[in-house]
């Protein structure tokens, strides 16, 4: 398009065309903000990040449940690597990201962000965005991500999601009451934060199950009656309404042989008089003797009745109940926790509010949990203690740096403890939860594309593959090349030369098994010529091919 040249503009002609540009402008809706470069992004232009197992933190206690991991080093790196090893396969996303608050909560190019920073929020969004990108790819069809959040960065970060999960994928914003007191603030005492839940496909998704009814034990207990049919707990028939109806206000005949009937008309029963009738012979409904009845008798004295009806837990629970938009889970109960796990971080999320984000989406057996800014563990914790309970087989990935020694000295701590048992200060001894940990850091090769480099990168790409198959056993280890299995009899195969080829197929034939193989090549061939033989045993992938692909969509 030619500039335009507006010297021999009249005024009125300027004032048209300043009105269309107004205009125009103003059809754009979204956050605007100034994108800040961040150096370990920047860094990825010259390195490729890989993944290095630290053997000496691995645990196992368990060879037929899966393997979780943790992952030390920047989430964005961390990241960058999950979207070959994990892309599409994550269920649930739980992050508490930096709240940047200007108190050294948040760190950006190696420097505390404070709040005389007149870029702090344009660092904090570009942080977010460049992560929750990534994050994105990973959410299976019908997967989660929560985000806990505080007053800060609220706004900003509905207009983030917003723009990469849609708005129409937002399926909460849950408010959580943080604190149980406070008097901080310079008007009010801040004693809540939020959790946004964005769902990467809403019409894909099922509904959530019953939160309160499987989650807090506060609601458990009140179905402290049972009958035939199972736990309930009474809820009185008489309701105060905004939408009075008079077929719902009537006499009802006691025991005694007394009639009440709601105090004024105003109130109401819950059921209209055929579905009480119904209810009655079906001994849903419950006739108590009470000083404080709301109801009253024919001559409008106070009834010594109240009337119940039976609510049953099993109902509630196949109901599917919706959950609640408030959460009264403190951070108090998460520093408890650690308290008695010895360990010192007085900041850490209540691994309750994990366990109850994760129970309300449905999603139970065998799937795939993310937190990657994890912090002291919780995210770990809680998927540790749900399958101990629920004896399901989820999967934990944590990633975090280790700024501080947060992830050597208090998140992997606590996760060894949660797996293995401890003793409490008072000397109790608390039973370990079993589980299987791997423990990895991240690392770099040359991103420049030389033969040396890409024969470097599938060398150390081992690791990522390992992830990836979710195979981690070692059961035979060549020159050249290396063949590992899991629990469910899934086997890999990892050719790093042409040399190892041979040597490689003598042992795959004298196994007998199917086959994963990743075999280094130049080129995206993966050398089918060779396989020829053995063409219905082994799914053949190049490597570092598979891996660059995805590293160039990533850092294009």
């Amino acid at each position: 398009m030619a500039k335009r040249n507006y010297d021999n503009w009249s005024k009125e002609e300027l004032v048209r065309e300043v009105e269309k540009l107004e205009k125009k402008l103003k059809k754009t809706y979204g956050l605007v903000w100034e994108d800040k470069q961040e150096e370990v992004a920047n860094l990825c232009k010259e390195k490729l990040p890989v993944l290095v197992e630290d053997k000496s933190k691995e645990i196992k206690t368990d060879n037929n449940k899966s393997t979780n991991i943790l992952i030390e080093g920047d989430n964005y790196h961390a990241l960058s690597v999950l979207n070959y090893t994990h892309k599409g396969k994550i269920d649930v996303i739980y992050i508490d990201p930096p709240y940047n608050t200007g108190n050294k909560d948040f760190v950006f190019n190696d420097k505390y962000v404070d709040s005389e920073d007149s870029y702090r929020h344009s660092k904090w969004i570009s942080f977010m965005e460049k992560r929750l990108r990534l994050s994105k790819n990973l959410l299976t069809k019908e997967g989660v991500i929560f985000i806990s959040i505080g007053d800060n960065e609220v706004a900003q970060l509905k207009l983030i999601c917003d723009e990469i999960f849609g708005e129409n994928n937002l399926l909460s914003i849950i408010t959580r009451k943080s604190k149980a007191t406070s008097n901080k603030g310079n008007f009010f005492s801040p004693s809540t934060d939020y959790v946004f839940v964005y769902t990467k496909n809403y019409l894909l998704l099922n509904e959530f199950d019953d939160a309160l009814a499987q989650t807090t034990d506060k609601y458990l207990k009140l179905f402290k009656h049972q009958d035939k049919r199972g736990k309930y707990n009474l809820v009185s028939l008489y309701m105060p309404s905004l939408d009075p109806r008079p077929n719902q206000r009537y006499y009802i005949t006691c025991p005694d042989g007394t009639k009440v009937i709601t105090p004024e008309e105003d109130k109401m029963f819950r059921w209209i008089p055929g579905t009480f009738e119904k209810n009655l012979k079906d001994d849903r409904v419950v006739f108590v003797k009470t000083k404080t009845s709301p109801l009253v008798d024919e001559k409008g004295n106070q009834s010594k009745w109240n009337i119940y009806t039976k609510i049953y837990l099993h109902e509630r629970q196949e109901s599917g109940m919706k959950p609640l938009t408030f959460i009264d889970i403190p951070n108090s109960l998460g520093s408890k926790e650690l308290i008695k796990m010895k360990i010192d971080f007085p900041f850490s999320k209540p691994r309750q509010l994990v366990e109850h984000l994760i129970r309300i989406t449905n999603k139970t057996k065998d799937i795939y949990i993310l937190d990657f800014f994890a912090g002291s563990g919780s995210t770990g914790h809680a998927v540790l203690e749900l399958n101990k309970e629920e004896d399901s087989n989820r999967k934990f990935i944590l990633c975090t740096n280790n700024e501080g020694d947060i992830c050597k000295n208090i998140c992997y701590p606590r996760i060894k403890k949660a797996i293995l048992g401890y003793i409490s200060p008072k000397g109790e001894k608390v039973d370990g939860l079993s589980g299987n940990l791997k423990y990895y850091n991240t690392d770099f090769v040359e991103a420049e594309l030389t033969d040396r480099n890409k024969k470097k990168l599938s060398k150390q790409a081992t690791e990522m593959l390992c992830l990836k198959e979710e195979c981690f056993d070692y059961v035979k280890k060549g020159e050249d090349f290396r063949i590992f299995k899991n629990s469910q009899n899934k086997h890999l195969g990892v050719i790093y030369d042409d040399e190892g080829i041979d040597a490689f197929k003598k042992e795959a034939k004298n196994m007998k098994k199917k086959f994963v193989v990743y075999i280094f090549s130049l080129d995206e061939s993966a050398r089918e010529e060779e396989f020829e033989d053995m063409a219905d045993r082994i799914e053949l992938k190049p490597i570092p091919a598979v891996i660059l692909n995805v590293y160039k969509r990533i850092f294009k």
